[in-house]
């Protein structure tokens, strides 16, 4: 039996949270858009990372995620991202377990998760696309 990839398991929590908006049900969507997020985080940590980082591949904060991120592709965080993912974070708490305030994602918050989504797997690409030319000029050096 193969082991199922943080890539996979991001591109399928993508699909599921567009068909949780089709249908209507925008707590799910918003649900679906930070288990994308978060899977699509632990799959560049896990490529490009290192041992230190296997505690952190079983933490659900986007942003601890981003940050390390950020680190190994020498990227500068970025403010208004930081912020999307701070609220799509609640997504994954607030609308999953009971508590005296949960969250309800309005349609409007789902469409901007989605959005969010996108621009962070094109994001992490984009990085893993640097970080393998990196390894490659490295490579040629030796």
């Amino acid at each position: 039996m193969a082991t199922i990839s943080y890539l996979t398991y991001s591109d399928r929590d993508l699909v599921y949270a567009e068909d949780m908006f089709k249908l209507g049900h925008f707590d799910p969507c918003g649900r679906f858009c930070q288990q994308s997020i978060e899977k699509r985080f632990k799959h560049f940590i896990e490529l490009f990372g290192d041992e230190s980082d296997i505690p952190i591949l079983s933490n659900h904060s986007l942003l601890l995620l981003y940050s390390r991120v950020c680190e190994i592709g020498n990227l500068r965080p970025d403010k208004e991202l930081r912020g999307d993912l701070a609220e799509i974070t609640q997504y994954y708490f607030d609308t999953n377990y009971p508590k005296k305030f949960n969250i309800e994602v309005s349609e409007a918050a789902a469409e901007e998760a989605l959005k969010i989504v996108e621009a962070v797997h094109i994001l992490i690409k984009q990085l893993e696309l640097e970080q393998q030319q990196d390894f490659e000029k490295g490579e040629d050096l030796t």
